[in-house]
Order: C-alpha cells, then sequence, then structure tokens
C-alpha cells in the first residue's frame, strides 16, 4: 500500500540482470511514487537502462541471493533487480501498490478445471477398468494356499462386523454342521472343486451367506430362520458355491487391493486391516459385478439341476424377500451390484427342470430341523 502523502523520490543500490545474458551490472534505482515510476541506471556510465512502472513492480525473495528480495516488472522479459538491503527492500515496498499481487494468466483456471477433470478420469479408469481387468488375470496366478490364507483374514473381520470375535459367534452343533455338510456335498458331488469348502454358521439376524477367498462360504443364521426348506437354502448356497468356483471373492479382493494402494497415495496410508474391512464390507453386501452375480445365479440353478433339485423352491425364496424388503426397480436396479429379485425369482423359475414335483430332499425332515437349530 503506497503513502498518504508520496514520498519525494530516493534511490537504492542493486545489482541488475538484464535476462538476456549471464552478467550482472550494479545500478542504482530511483524510485518516484509521484511520476509513479522506478528508473534503473547504469551506476559506472550513469545511463539509464530500463524504467517500470511502480504499479507493475512484483517481488520475489531470491533464494540464491542471501537476505536479498528480487523485483521485476509483471510480464515483461526475464529482468530482474536483486536488492541485498532489507531497509532498501521496504523502501521500494512502500511505494509500490501492487509488489505482492499474484497474476492468474488469462485461461488458467480453465486450464486447471481440463487437467483436474483429466486427472479425475485417469484416476477413475485406473479404479473401474484397468484395475478389474488387471485383478481377472491376477486371480489366476495367486496359489490355492495363499487364497486360503488371505480368506481366513477377510472371514475373522466379518466375524468381528457381525459382532462377535475368535469364533464366540460360529454355531457349532454337529447335527446341524453335518446336515449342512451333507447339502453341500449333494451340490458338489459332480463338479470338479479345487477348493476344500470350508462352511460356516455365524449367529445374527441378518438373512444373508458370504463367499470369501480359497473357499470359505458362510451362512447367517438369519438366512436359515427365513427358509421355509433346505432346498431354499441349497439354491442359496449353489449361488456362494459359485462364486468360489469363479473365484470371484478373490477378484474383488485384488481390485480392493488395488484401490486402496492407490486411494493411499490420494487421500493417505491403507493399513492391512482397513483393506481386510473394505474387502469384508464387500462382500458382505454381496457387491460383485451384475455379471459375476448373474454368472452365480446360472451356476447355481445349474448345480441344482445335476443334484435333481428344483429352482422353484429358490425363486420362492427370493420373491419372499422382494415381498418383505422390497425390490430395486427401474433405475436402482442399474446401480445395485444384483439384478432385482422379480428378475432373479424368473430366470429360477425359467430353469427349472423338476416338473413332476418328484425329487430326492437334500435333507431329511430332522436334517433339516438340526439345520435349523444348529446355533441353540
Amino acid at each position: 500500500m503506497t503513502n498518504a502523502n508520496p514520498l519525494p523520490p530516493f534511490a537504492v543500490t542493486a545489482r541488475f540482470f538484464d535476462g538476456q545474458s549471464a552478467g550482472e551490472k550494479l545500478v542504482r534505482a530511483v524510485a518516484d511514487e509521484v511520476a509513479g515510476r522506478l528508473t534503473i541506471y547504469d551506476e559506472e556510465r550513469g545511463q539509464a537502462l530500463e524504467t517500470w512502472p511502480l504499479d507493475e513492480l512484483r517481488m520475489i525473495r531470491d533464494p540464491g541471493y542471501g537476505d536479498g528480495i528480487v523485483f521485476f516488472r509483471n510480464g515483461h522479459n526475464e529482468a530482474r533487480l536483486n536488492v541485498q538491503s532489507s531497509v532498501d527492500a521496504a523502501a521500494i515496498e512502500g511505494v509500490a501498490p501492487n509488489l505482492r499481487k499474484v497474476e492468474i494468466v488469462k485461461g488458467t483456471v480453465r486450464k486447471m478445471l481440463v487437467w483436474s477433470a483429466a486427472a479425475a478420469g485417469s484416476v477413475a479408469l485406473i479404479l473401474f477398468v484397468i484395475l478389474p481387468a488387471l485383478a481377472d488375470n491376477l486371480s489366476g496366478l495367486v496359489p490355492i494356499e495363499r487364497e486360503e490364507a488371505m480368506g481366513r483374514q477377510v472371514v475373522n473381520q466379518m466375524e468381528r462386523m457381525l459382532g462377535s470375535y475368535q469364533g464366540s459367534g460360529y454355531c457349532t452343533n454337529e447335527a446341524g454342521q453335518a446336515a449342512l455338510q451333507k447339502m453341500a456335498t449333494r451340490l458338489t458331488d459332480q463338479i470338479d472343486m479345487e477348493y476344500e469348502l470350508k462352511l460356516r454358521v455365524i449367529r445374527h439376524p441378518m438373512v444373508n451367506a458370504f463367499a470369501a477367498p480359497g473357499g470359505h462360504v458362510v451362512v447367517v443364521s438369519g438366512l436359515l430362520e427365513k427358509a421355509d426348506t433346505p432346498e431354499e437354502v441349497a439354491g442359496i448356497l449353489a449361488h456362494e458355491i459359485g462364486h468360489v468356483v469363479n473365484r470371484d471373492p478373490l477378484r474383488i479382493m485384488l481390485r480392493a487391493a488395488g484401490s486402496a494402494g492407490i486411494l493411499s497415495m490420494l487421500i493417505g496410508d491403507f493399513a492391512g486391516g482397513t483393506l481386510a474391512l473394505i474387502v469384508s464390507e464387500q462382500l458382505m453386501q454381496a457387491s460383485f459385478t451384475r455379471e459375476a452375480e448373474a454368472a452365480a445365479d446360472v451356476f447355481a440353478f445349474e448345480t441344482l439341476s445335476r443334484a435333481k433339485l428344483p429352482t422353484e423352491d429358490t425363486a420362492h425364496f427370493f420373491e419372499k424377500l422382494r415381498d418383505q424388503y422390497g425390490d430395486t426397480e427401474g433405475a436402482m436396479e442399474y446401480l445395485s451390484s444384483h439384478p432385482n429379485l422379480a428378475s432373479r425369482a424368473l430366470a429360477a423359475r425359467s430353469a427349472e427342470t423338476q416338473t413332476t414335483g418328484e425329487f430326492e430332499p437334500v435333507l431329511s425332515a430332522q436334517e433339516w430341523q438340526a439345520l435349523r437349530n444348529i446355533c441353540n
């Protein structure tokens, strides 16, 4: 800011660089606030080298000139005036009104917006296109033993999210566990499995089941309470086995790991526990892609057919869920990872192979009761 009463002209000693050569000149710079200009004179020859309007004068601190201050004319070549004396620099600052003004070049904001959009687009491309493709390719290279270890970590995180710790929430009734194993054997008897299925039931009112990497499948007891027949449970279990066979949980874990790595660079560090939490939440919400969910349904229907079990019960289970919890319709269907329940029920009925109604139940009445009571 300039003084209320203009200062008389004053001179300071400085070094001048014309920006065209590496040499420097010892100069005398005369500041005239009334005339509004700074005139730079060659100290040796006494001739004026340049005249800078005071309102165009800007300053930067020169890291290569001790405590010196560098002055320059905004928008004009590369000439610089180096003033070492802090008293002289303060005097110039007192008569130059725009010394600390930051100029924004026309079009800079637009360029920043364009570059920001491009950066965001690049991140989105990596997260939603490149990472999924890379995860799909890498999933076939992970050894089964390593995948099983990863799955254990995820299942432990799931357990904590459902309110238990170190196995305290798992249901271990032997008769119920045997019934669940019998159901799984019926479903997988004609499938060449790379994994040994590790089946568990956990006590929680949630109506759900989920698969984790390495052949881990967890059934939530709320699903058993909601089902009317063991064939309804078999349809859901076959769906989860489909995810296991297709290694969908491993894919989602690899994608989450890549996403966490990118996000850690953008917003901070991600610990391994956070990664497990992200994967667990996604698996518990069955947040696979719509294509993976539809493929797991098809796998389930084919598995039920090979096991000579009806898909009608699966359709009925979907309809019960729709009636109680509602469905995703219209645009929301495309935002959901699963196809809506009505379309899944229709697909189950369309896949029906048991037309006579005669089949060997997947569990006896006694075994079904044991499975439903597995948490008692």
